[in-house]
């Protein structure tokens, strides 16, 4: 039986990785037409997905479950992309 306790664990850091992204996508003013969240350059539903992305993000690195686990560049890309959402929000 696998450790649940890890697979939550495992499932938290790549959505937050994933969240990063996305943040990252957000901040730089890409327009995706294959995603509908992206398919506009509307600025106040970006600065919504960024507050409430970025807002996940700080909650999950003030947990020392999950930092401890995490690796540099895991780390790096979640805190990058904290920092590009503040910037972004002004």
């Amino acid at each position: 039986m696998p450790d649940t306790t890890q697979t939550k664990i495992e499932i938290a850091i790549s959505t937050a990785l994933d969240v990063a992204s996305f943040v990252e996508k957000l901040t730089s003013g890409i327009v995706d037409g294959s995603d509908p969240r992206l398919s506009e350059e509307n600025i106040f539903e970006r600065k919504t997905y960024v507050t409430r992305n970025v807002s996940h993000l700080k909650r999950l690195m003030s947990q020392p479950w999950f930092t401890s686990v995490l690796d540099v560049d895991n780390f790096t890309k979640i805190n990058d992309a904290i920092v590009a959402g503040e910037d972004y929000l002004g």
